[in-house]
């Protein structure tokens, strides 16, 4: 069965888990081009994975906790592990602490905006 790209007809699920994975390679300064690589797959492939087209497939989830050391449990669940905090702290730590600041907030915001918004 095919899925139109309205997210109404995409599973909850794969919304959810393609933000947390779109908002954990922003943190740690990865690419969705440096993403489709380690992952073996078209960059067109991560793309709907990452916008709740398609789901991540158990290969894909091995390699994101094997070799990205990505919390699964965030993905999927939303619960931040300490490591993507310890990146985003040092990144703060890094550059001029207003600007990240800002930053971070709306990006935060336009984050739980977008949940909101797929949960209608």
């Amino acid at each position: 069965m095919s899925r139109s790209a309205d997210n109404s007809k995409k599973n909850p699920a794969n919304i959810l888990a393609g933000r947390n994975l779109l908002y954990f390679i922003e943190s740690i300064g990865m690419s969705r081009e440096e993403l489709a690589q380690l992952l073996g797959i078209e960059k067109d492939s991560v793309n709907k994975i990452l916008n709740g087209t398609n789901a991540i497939s158990g290969p894909y989830n091995e390699i994101l906790l094997n070799k990205l050391n990505c919390d699964l449990n965030f993905i999927y669940g939303g619960v931040a592990r300490s490591d993507l905090l310890l990146n985003e702290i040092g990144r703060i730590e890094k550059e001029e602490p207003k600007t990240v600041l800002k930053h971070s907030v709306v990006k935060a915001i336009h984050y739980l905006v977008e949940i909101l918004d797929s949960l209608e």
